[in-house]
């Protein structure tokens, strides 16, 4: 596999399952995550956990949040 270190990945719905299991694989890579999700303090607790993680508090089906 080619190395992901160094680019980055946006991860909706990061805060739980399949997409806090993909942040954290791909921060294992040394990527940059931007990660997403409604549930603001688990969505916290994982970007505090993962180095150079930034946290998005976002609800993707609103158009506001993703503009």
């Amino acid at each position: 596999m080619r190395s992901l270190r160094g680019k980055t990945a946006v991860i909706t719905g990061a805060a739980s399952g399949i997409g806090r299991a993909l942040a954290q694989r791909l921060s294992r890579e040394r990527m940059h995550l931007v990660l997403a999700d409604v549930d603001r303090r688990p969505l916290r607790e994982l970007a505090s956990s993962l180095p150079g993680a930034l946290a998005v508090p976002t609800d993707v089906s609103r158009m506001r949040d993703v503009e």
